[in-house]
């Protein structure tokens, strides 16, 4: 069994299988649920170009081909991608939108915005990225800022945001009820601070605007936490890729061993709905 076949068939059947079985069995999977990756990176960076051997890899750039190889292999039907880190997004999210263009069976774009560099200009530019560009939404670090909250609702748009820590968004979240929002990584990048996952499920629990994406989860109890405590209508797969590889964020998924329809809404199904799809 080759390393593709392997891959394949351990999260499609969440076991060791020859190459024909793991092909049978992509094909029933396929044939019950579209599965979405709602949080990848693709694009040039800040300092792409430079020839800086170190430079962060977030800042130079992601080629939207290794996500494409990446989920043919594991069945991912499409892709969510954004900007990885700039200055400011005008250039960035004309480059996400061309992705889109090229391959518009395999990528949804979203915008990406700095609301601290770009204050006072977002609300056009948005405008222009969702109704020309065709963009679905908006991705951010920080808490998202009120020009671009009113942006969203104004849109009728997701935000996925990574804030520094859960409890600085929970107010923003809170009094935009109209808006769907999408913590990353459960609350915390790479689990850096296990009680931010913690948080977030907790206020995820309360908030029924407040969605979770599992990307980039390390400590796998709290992904585990988040499936069995709140609705599946709260939860997105995410992979964080291509830096993060997405063979292993699904697999982690397939490791929940989740009722059908429950990991059918996880794997797709609730980011189509937050799009409207």
């Amino acid at each position: 069994m080759n390393r593709r076949d392997f891959f394949k068939g351990a999260i499609l059947s969440s076991a060791l299988c020859s190459a024909n079985t793991a092909r049978t069995v992509g094909a029933q999977v396929k044939d019950k649920m579209t599965v979405i990756d709602a949080h990848c990176h693709a694009g040039k960076g800040v300092n792409y170009g430079k020839n800086d051997s170190t430079s962060d890899p977030w800042t130079t750039y992601n080629d939207p081909r290794w996500t494409l190889s990446r989920a043919k292999q594991v069945g991912i039907d499409k892709t969510i991608i954004f900007p990885i880190n700039n200055t400011t997004y005008r250039q960035a999210n004309e480059e996400i939108a061309s992705y889109v263009k090229r391959w518009p069976d395999r990528f949804i774009g979203f915008a990406k915005h700095d609301s601290r560099t770009e204050a006072g200009k977002i609300r056009n530019m948005l405008r222009h990225e969702v109704r020309e560009l065709g963009l679905r939404g908006l991705k951010l670090h920080g808490v998202p800022s009120k020009e671009m909250v009113e942006t969203a609702a104004e849109l009728s748009i997701p935000i996925l945001f990574h804030p520094p820590k859960v409890d600085d968004s929970l107010d923003v979240v809170e009094s935009n009820p109209e808006v769907s929002f999408i913590l990353a990584h459960l609350g915390c990048f790479a689990s850096r601070n296990w009680r931010e996952h913690v948080r977030a499920i907790e206020a995820a629990k309360r908030l029924a605007n407040l969605h979770l994406d599992t990307s980039s989860v390390v400590f796998f109890k709290h992904l585990e936490q988040a499936a069995h405590e709140l609705p599946a209508e709260k939860l997105l797969f995410g992979s964080d890729g291509p830096l993060v590889d997405s063979r292993v964020e699904l697999y982690k998924i397939k490791l929940l061993d989740l009722p059908p329809e429950k990991e059918r809404l996880i794997l797709g199904g609730n980011i189509l709905r937050l799009l409207g799809d």
